[in-house]
């Protein structure tokens, strides 16, 4: 979130309103204050004068210049964010700043990847110290998929920061922001520790961030955000857009990680299982149709995708990786990411059959993650279905048609396993409201396959009366699930 212009005031400030000045008013107004609490006052400013002292020396303001695309971009990001209509317009000229901040002495600085996104490549991205000098930038790498990019200068002697441990930071400890804000260079603003572990905020892949109420503003993305002894546990990255006292860091676990493998490799190499997932607890509705209250749902598997080539089915509850139990999708994405790519990895599930559910184990061989999955998915899929000229075979109670699956089928979705094509959905139908729809195929009612309609038939009829009924589906390549109330 750059904001543009040339700010060249250095400042430290504390927001006017924040729980700390209100806090000091307090103290040192109130009749009973006592020069003990005093003193406590002034050793806490102390340790936030000591943060800026020994970190703003590694931080620097990143002037980006950008074509008339990311100039656009930036004034609707600018809007969208603080939905203020007497609001600055954004950036006004060729060039907009955000932070950074030197992660090796010989040059290396880290920042957010919607900094330099849209970077001119002719005039590129230039540092600006705290002591004025500039430093022509270059690329490095960029990681999308956690808004992180690493830029590099031809320089040596940069003073680095030092790292802090994001996990060991608690909620309601003080950290710093240092940057640039409103075209301010480097401000320092203070707050709490609110939250950890947030997620679902973009639609950036991997979330976790840390929630703070220091002050961060367009122009700060990139910079640091630091404990009381001037360690970085995070980068400043987001901005509520409700509320202006909320914002986001992302943790140093996974900055860390993610610019040493941009630093030697250039790009992010991650495990792959190819499945899309839902955290049951958030689920009531599959928690009462799959009767388990907590695990990680698998809701798709993506075509040619390591999960396919294993046992692990649509609509298994994940509750344990290797041993280690998960109960939310962020949970078990955090596991996954832990792996090595090629490495076996053990999920434990438990998998709802007929007249009864139980646990099992399915080993999964990681696969590096496409650069974009779902292309790979659209190339694993081969040709279109082809239109059914035949008539229908009949309406089920439960409002859906199906039919043998014809060879030619068969092999234009890469289907071995078998089973029966769904021709026809009736409208309101228990079909419908499950998510049935025309084109999919029907390969297995539980844990019944079914080759045929006659085994269809079969296997509905003998499933218990009053149970849910999980129907494990291909559709356009995908293997995913819908249950059927009867």
């Amino acid at each position: 979130m750059p904001v543009a212009g040339q700010g060249g005031c250095v400042r430290v400030e504390v927001v006017k309103n924040s729980f700390i000045t209100l806090l000091g008013c307090l103290l040192l107004t109130s009749p009973s204050a006592t020069a003990r609490e005093a003193g406590s006052l002034r050793a806490l400013g102390d340790a936030f004068a000591g943060v800026y002292e020994k970190v703003a020396p590694s931080v620097v303001v990143l002037e980006v210049s950008r074509d008339d695309a990311g100039q656009a971009a930036d004034a609707f990001a600018w809007q969208f964010l603080f939905r203020d209509e007497d609001a600055p317009r954004g950036p006004r000229a060729e060039e907009s700043e955000g932070s950074g901040f030197v992660i090796r002495a010989d040059g290396y600085i880290l920042t957010n990847a919607h900094v330099v996104e849209g970077a001119d490549p002719d005039k590129g991205v230039v540092a600006r110290r705290q002591d004025g000098t500039r430093l022509p930038l270059k690329v490095v790498g960029v990681d999308d998929k956690t808004d992180l990019a690493v830029l590099k200068a031809e320089a040596a002697g940069l003073p680095p920061v030092e790292w802090g441990d994001s996990d060991a930071i608690r909620v309601g400890e003080f950290v710093c922001g240092i940057g640039a804000p409103f075209e301010l260079d480097f401000t320092l603003t203070a707050g709490v520790i609110s939250a950890k572990g947030r997620s679902n905020l973009t639609s950036t892949v991997y979330e976790d961030y840390l929630q703070t109420d220091a002050a961060i503003n367009p122009g700060n993305s990139g910079g640091p955000l630091c404990d009381l002894d001037g360690r970085v546990i995070g980068v400043n990255t987001l901005i509520n857009g409700l509320s202006r006292g909320l914002s986001f860091a992302i943790p140093s676990r996974l900055a860390r990680m993610v610019s040493d493998e941009l630093i030697a490799n250039g790009r992010v190499v991650r495990p792959w299982l190819g499945i899309r997932i839902e955290t049951l607890s958030e689920e009531p509705d599959l928690q009462r149709m799959l009767g388990r209250e907590q695990g990680v749902v698998v809701r798709t598997i993506e075509p040619g995708a390591p999960a396919a080539r294993s046992e692990l089915q649509p609509a298994d509850v994940v509750v344990e990786v290797d041993g280690e139990p998960v109960a939310s999708a962020r949970e078990l994405q955090q596991a996954i990411l832990r792996k090595k790519v090629g490495q076996t990895v053990n999920l434990k599930v438990w998998r709802r059959g007929a007249g009864g559910s139980n646990f099992t184990t399915v080993n999964v061989i990681t696969e590096e993650l496409p650069q974009n999955p779902l292309v790979a998915a659209r190339g694993m899929r081969g040709n279109r279905v082809p239109s059914e000229g035949s008539p229908t075979q009949g309406s089920l109670p439960l409002g859906l048609d199906v039919e043998d699956l014809s060879d030619e089928v068969a092999r234009a979705l890469s289907i071995e396993s078998g089973g029966v094509i769904v021709t026809n959905v009736e409208d309101g139908s228990e079909a419908e409201t499950a998510g049935v729809r025309r084109r999919d195929v029907i390969t297995a009612v539980g844990p019944v396959a079914v080759q045929n309609e006659a085994a269809f038939d079969k296997a509905l009829a003998e499933w218990p009366e009053g149970e849910p009924a999980v129907l494990h589906l291909e559709r356009d390549g995908k293997k995913t699930y819908a249950i059927l109330k009867r």
